[in-house]
């Protein structure tokens, strides 16, 4: 199996999600960001297990995506932790593509 390539569009993607979060949307809109996010941060969870990189950056994603995974949602009743945690993960998703762009192709 071949080294997997590192993408910038999926973090991408899920920051514009994240922060489209903040208005006002049906309860579906949530259900498919969590999708989108989650399925971002397993691909770099993935992509820094491939490059052997079982650090803070790999645990930090394996956790955000238990915690946003669609699935076996964690519910929060309160919007101001959700919106205090989609903050975290926009930082997190901006300094992973910064800290990795060089392995980008």
């Amino acid at each position: 199996m071949g080294e997997i390539r590192f993408y910038k569009w999926p973090a991408i993607v899920s920051i514009i999600f994240l922060l489209l979060s903040f208005a006002s949307w049906p309860y579906g809109y949530y259900t498919f960001m969590k999708f989108v996010v989650t399925g971002s941060v397993v691909y770099y969870a993935y992509y820094l297990y491939q490059i052997k990189k079982q650090n803070f950056w790999f645990w930090s994603s394996v956790a955000t995506a238990i915690l946003f995974n669609p699935i076996i949602p964690i519910y929060l009743r309160n919007k101001t932790l959700w919106s205090f945690i989609d903050v975290i993960v926009i930082i997190f998703l901006i300094v992973l593509l910064n800290k990795f762009k060089k392995h980008e192709n």
